[in-house]
């Protein structure tokens, strides 16, 4: 019986997870926006609890501390991220997900060094204070005001109040008692779990919905979606279509020497000089460090590199800029968006400097 609620547990985390995912949309699609936070913070979070279902069954098979460890730590995060995602949604001080992963890493290691009883009525309690506050945030304006959110802060009281409900069992009567075997045991919690898991995807489904999915003007994928209109507006009108890709070769040095601002700022300065030198074109910066320029035609005009180059160096003394960085150039033809999609991908996928890339 209690290998069929675990599995229950791990069917209810993956429908909801891929259920997320599928409601976001296709891969690559860089929709982004409010929507694929949703989906980043509780997909992961599904996850999370899959992986919490499965420690759960390699422990019942023997597995030991270690199960139990990252069984609670999963448990543990996969609420710490509903709320930081919530708390990210409504604009406020993020708790980030390397935040919530600290916490996670908190609880494995106290697994070990408690006894295992005292561990999980740590991991319970920490389970019931994350359930209330990721509550109260989804109940909080705008996202309290979507459809979805009532059913979150549903299943999340209703979850975190069970796991306070064991706390008071286990400090009234123990956990060794015929009430905590019978109300508040793992195989009672397994199907309570496998419950909140599809109240929480069901209502991540339907707030995601409601959520914008239009990435904010200036990101990476912004961007990328402006990029793929404008070839698709050259690919209405008959034109060919051709990508000059521009970079920076000492962007590195500049970010190092001076800021990840000052960096930002000259590869901004690269994006107007195309926009004066190339009418018609459209820049953007689809990957980090790489402006690519969508012209309508298979190959640029003559001298379009020396242009470029001359009204980037004009541009330099309007940043206060004393040096003028040297530009390196590729230049391709592309049939249609999904090769132009292919190419925007390949240069994201390059190795960078370790740092993440800007959404």
């Amino acid at each position: 019986m209690v290998v069929l609620d675990l599995l229950a547990a791990i069917a209810a985390a993956a429908v909801a997870g891929a259920a997320l995912f599928l409601a976001h949309g296709r891969h690559g699609d860089d929709r982004g926006g409010p929507r694929a936070e949703l989906v980043r913070y509780m997909g992961v979070a599904a996850l999370a609890a899959l992986a919490c279902a499965l420690a759960n069954v390699v422990e019942i098979a023997g597995g030991g501390t270690f199960a139990a460890a990252v069984g609670n730590a999963t448990n543990v995060v996969a609420v710490g991220l509903a709320w930081s995602g919530a708390r990210r949604l409504n604009a406020r001080r993020a708790i980030g997900a390397a935040t919530t992963a600290a916490g996670g890493i908190l609880m494995l290691g106290l697994t070990f060094v408690m006894p295992l009883d005292d561990a999980t009525l740590v991991k319970t309690g920490a389970i019931a204070v994350l359930s209330a506050l990721a509550a109260a945030e989804f109940s909080r304006r705008p996202l309290g005001e979507l459809a979805g959110s009532r059913v979150l802060v549903v299943t999340l009281v209703a979850f975190g109040s069970y796991n306070l409900y064991r706390l008071v069992v286990a400090s009234l009567t123990g956990m060794p008692s015929a009430l905590w075997q019978h109300t508040a045991s793992a195989q009672v919690t397994t199907v309570l779990s496998a419950l909140a898991i599809v109240g929480m995807g069901y209502g991540s489904v339907r707030l995601g919905r409601e959520l914008d999915d239009d990435p904010a003007p200036g990101t990476r994928a912004h961007d990328r979606g402006a990029l793929r209109a404008a070839a698709g507006d050259l690919l209405l009108s008959g034109d060919r279509i051709g990508v000059m890709i521009v970079r920076i070769p000492e962007i590195d040095l500049i970010r190092a020497a001076h800021s990840s601002e000052r960096a930002e700022e000259i590869i901004l300065v690269l994006v107007d000089a195309a926009k004066e030198t190339m009418p018609g074109s459209s820049p953007g910066v689809p990957a980090r460090d790489t402006v690519f320029i969508v012209h309508p035609k298979s190959a640029p005009r003559p001298g379009a590199e020396d242009d470029l180059r001359r009204a980037f160096a004009g541009h330099m003394p309007l940043i206060d800029y004393s040096d003028v960085p040297d530009l390196s150039f590729e230049h391709h033809a592309v049939s249609d968006l999904h090769d132009l999609s292919l190419l925007m991908e390949s240069r994201r996928l390059r190795p960078g400097s370790g740092a993440l890339p800007r959404p």
